[in-house]
């Protein structure tokens, strides 16, 4: 009597969802490796715009959603950031009645910025020419023009002059920056300039430098600190983070954990305390008043010359690009699993709930692809809220897109080869069939 053969063991293995979500995971992190390869070296030249452009609309996206969530805190060690903003009160109050504001007033400002051994000071100011016309200084200019020859302390300006004075022969300690913001072809403003040989470095990379304790004088070194990749490659993209304003006397939370913002009355009147904290910060001195003046577009609408600045200044301390990080161990494993994880909803949902519907080519051809951006968006959105990284054009999206682009390109070659070996073989049959004949006749 025979026995009835042993029923085999069913093997259990991965399920499709997460067998398809794993392949186009390794696909979207391999393009986005090579993509940072190839756009951070200017390899395409002029056609790099065709996968920045699809990237930068992701990122201005982006951009207004964390807008107004608090930020990761920036790099170790790196100092306080005190912005110094002259309102309307502060204005009216130190230098009323004018349109320059008193140069004897930004001397004494800067003389008490000193009592705080700040890293360095930022005034944002044109201060070419006198206060006068006719170029005869006033009684503050001289002032101001005393201090700035004798301090020693790093200060940035926004030219290569002071009161018609060029700034190397009037102290080393006096540094030109490019203060200039950066504009887009649709006008906004959306990265920090890249530094160039020979050239001021941007405000917030000369500050930048400053806090990581980098001398202005080497200058390679300043622009080799966030300046990877072709020389010719555009700058960093700006994260921006709303600057919350506070009265004097009146505790608040910037969404930027390292940034002071104080009204320059407040601060006159002793207003930031003197403690650890603010011994060696840097400062920044701006006008915000009148509120039109030296205003920008950006992804989150109208902004100040002083609040670019400073968004960008923070933006460098904390946010990395994934090309600057290749090497890093725990980005490239955050980086997959984030994304294999909304991959494998998309594919929960679209090869799983979906899938018994009458609509399935539809799903399968348009909503696919629509959950997938969705999921992977809010993926750069948790990647970038909480690990620093996706500054870049390298934004899961787009790899998304571009992976699924070359599977589509692939699988229809695969298709036309098909079809030709199906031919090829039909021919092949009938060759067969008339020699057969011709032997048998």
């Amino acid at each position: 009597m025979d026995k009835p053969s042993p029923t085999p063991s069913r093997r259990r293995g991965l399920s499709p969802h997460v067998r398809k979500a794993l392949w186009r995971t390794g696909l979207v992190v391999l393009v986005m490796v090579v993509s940072s390869y190839i756009l951070s070296n200017n390899l395409l030249g002029p056609f790099g715009a065709f996968i920045k452009g699809p990237q930068g609309a992701s990122l201005d996206r982006l951009t207004r959603v964390v807008h107004r969530w608090g930020s990761p805190v920036p790099i170790r060690d790196f100092p306080l950031v005190v912005l110094v903003e002259l309102e309307q009160q502060s204005i009216g109050q130190l230098s009323p009645d004018s349109y320059v504001f008193n140069r004897g007033q930004l001397a004494r400002l800067t003389q008490k910025i000193l009592t705080y051994a700040p890293k360095g000071i930022f005034l944002d100011f044109d201060l070419r020419h006198p206060s006068n016309e006719g170029g005869v200084l006033s009684a503050g200019d001289r002032e101001l023009l005393a201090l700035l020859k004798q301090i020693q302390t790093p200060l940035l300006l926004p030219d290569t002059e002071v009161l018609g004075q060029p700034l190397g022969r009037l102290n080393p300690y006096l540094h030109a920056v490019q203060a200039q913001v950066f504009y887009d072809s649709d006008g906004q403003t959306r990265k920090i300039p890249r530094p160039q040989s020979g050239q001021p470095v941007a405000a917030s990379l000369g500050l930048y430098c400053l806090g990581l304790g980098i001398h202005l004088q080497d200058g390679k070194h300043c622009q080799q600190a966030v300046a990877s990749g072709s020389p010719k490659a555009d700058g960093k993209r700006i994260v921006y983070r709303e600057i919350r304003r506070f009265k004097a006397h009146t505790q608040g939370r910037q969404l930027w954990p390292n940034l002071v913002v104080i009204e320059g009355l407040d601060f006159f009147n002793d207003g930031l305390v003197q403690s650890e904290e603010t011994q060696g910060a840097l400062f920044l001195v701006g006008r915000t008043y009148p509120k039109g003046d030296d205003v920008h577009f950006s992804a989150i609408g109208p902004v100040q010359g002083i609040d670019i600045h400073v968004n960008a200044l923070l933006t460098l301390a904390t946010y990395r690009s994934f090309s600057e990080t290749l090497g890093w161990g725990p980005v490239l494993m955050v980086v997959p699993l984030v994304v294999f994880l909304a991959l494998w909803l998309t594919y929960s949902i679209t090869d799983g709930w979906l899938k018994f519907s009458r609509f399935q080519g539809f799903v399968q051809a348009l909503i696919e692809t629509a959950i997938a951006a969705w999921f992977l968006f809010l993926a750069g959105v948790l990647i970038l809220q909480y690990t620093g990284h996706f500054l870049d054009y390298l934004y899961p999206i787009v790899a998304f897109q571009t992976g699924a682009l070359l599977l589509k390109l692939f699988a229809g070659g695969k298709k036309d080869e098909s079809k030709a070996s199906d031919k090829g073989q039909e021919v092949a049959d009938k060759l067969k069939e008339i020699v057969e004949g011709t032997g048998d006749g």
